[in-house]
């Protein structure tokens, strides 16, 4: 049996799906530009990973700092191409892959936030 995918240009015409994603790439643009305009190439090490418990744990190079970000595009990506699929079976599915994208998003847009802050 074949899978039938939901065609994409309707896909992005209904007003959820399309909200969801644009809010997605607004929340991760927002954290790439947040940390390349704070962080700045450095020779020195710089803080990487903050923990309550232990404080600071994981230093290395200004560079690394880009995973952060690089994350959030990933889940984006793949969150949004499971919704495109699953989009035409099971509506809800789809949607829960988007407000789940979106939640990742804010919590990486405050880890950029508290790594800026951390290291400048």
């Amino acid at each position: 049996m074949q899978r039938r995918l939901f065609p994409l240009g309707l896909y992005f015409r209904q007003k959820d799906n399309l909200i969801f994603v644009i809010l997605c790439l607004l929340l991760n643009l927002a954290s790439w530009f947040w940390l390349f305009f704070q962080i700045h190439p450095q020779a020195e090490p710089i803080f990487l990973h903050y923990n309550i418990l232990f404080g600071v744990d994981y230093v290395g190079e200004w560079w690394r700092i880009i995973f952060l970000p690089l994350s959030g595009l990933a889940i984006f990506l793949i969150n949004t191409t499971l919704s495109w699929v699953f989009y035409d079976e099971d509506r809800f599915s789809a949607q829960f892959l988007h407000a789940v994208d979106v939640l990742c998003q804010i919590f990486i847009l405050i880890a950029s936030t508290i790594l800026v802050f951390l290291n400048v």
